[in-house]
């Protein structure tokens, strides 16, 4: 017969409650900003607000100082690859699986594996859980502890190096998101770069980053293999279609992380109190037992 203990089972629902409030919680909250620095009048920013939990993303979406932003876009010509028209006639059969085996051989690292990983840990963990309730073992209860350490390092690093990995690994460029044509996205600037960088802290990952380039979608089509051969110099054709843009992504813990964090603690505390409650009874059970002593020996001597 299974000797189950009361607190075995209150650290069990304390667990999977824990658990399955991170799971159903917002993970990480999102702020980014991005700035046309230079080549754009007034500067527009955008902004986006991007929740992140263990099913879906939701994001906001804001422009300030969108007119110059909007004239731009309306300005600017789609630079078509001038290749493209033979290219397009002759295309490699084997074009499908190719792109097929690129988009398998993405990083292992996303989002959605991300996410994945946390749950089965969680799951496990409160597995793991029923498990010391029903067979208390060392042995288990060492195994459960290490789910968890794990459980926390998906959850605080994985989840948000994934996210930034996936804004960076786009290889952004000033114009990125606004060409609809993606094979030909990367011909729409000249002479681009990027850079970022990242710094971590306990409770939030900020990712800045830069680029800029010279927007051939400005500059006549006749200017534009010049502009490709060599950044033009101030004066010249093409010089003022350089864009800069430049800005950052701030990823702040939310309550379903602090959760996670919280379960520990509480099963500290389940402990402390279920030492203290023995120690009482205990206490209680000599102090009644030195009473009915004390009676039998005057009885006793009566």
């Amino acid at each position: 017969m299974l000797d189950i203990k009361p607190t075995s089972v209150v650290r069990l629902l304390v667990v999977a409650t824990l658990a399955g409030l991170c799971l159903s919680s917002v993970w990480f909250q999102i702020q980014a900003k991005g700035t046309y620095v230079e080549g754009i009048e007034r500067e527009p920013t955008l902004w986006a607000n991007y929740t992140i939990d263990g099913d879906v993303e939701v994001i906001e979406l804001e422009i300030s100082n969108a007119t110059p932003l909007m004239v731009y876009w309306l300005e600017r010509d789609n630079v078509q690859d001038p290749n493209s028209s033979n290219s397009s006639n002759t295309e490699n059969p084997n074009n499908g699986s190719e792109q097929d085996e690129e988009e398998g051989g993405d990083s292992f690292l996303n989002l959605s594996r991300a996410r994945i990983i946390v749950k089965i840990l969680a799951i496990l963990c409160c597995l793991l859980e029923l498990a010391c309730v029903i067979r208390p073992k060392k042995i288990t209860r060492g195994v459960a502890i290490g789910v968890w350490f794990a459980g926390l390092f998906a959850l605080t690093i994985l989840v948000p190096v994934s996210v930034v990995t996936g804004f960076s690994s786009d290889g952004m460029q000033p114009g990125d998101g606004f060409d609809t044509d993606e094979k030909n996205g990367a011909k729409q600037f000249a002479h681009g770069t990027f850079d970022s960088g990242l710094e971590v802290s306990p409770v939030a990952i900020v990712w800045s980053f830069e680029s800029e380039g010279y927007d051939l979608g400005l500059v006549e089509e006749q200017h534009r293999d010049s502009v490709r051969q060599s950044p033009p110099e101030e004066g010249e054709h093409g010089a003022d279609s350089f864009i800069r843009f430049a800005g950052d992504v701030s990823i702040v813990t939310s309550e379903g992380v602090w959760f996670w964090l919280s379960i520990p603690l509480f099963l500290i505390l389940i402990t402390m109190l279920d030492g203290i409650v023995n120690r009482i009874l205990e206490t209680k059970n000599n102090l009644e037992q030195d009473s009915e002593d004390l009676l039998i020996n005057e009885e006793n001597e009566s």
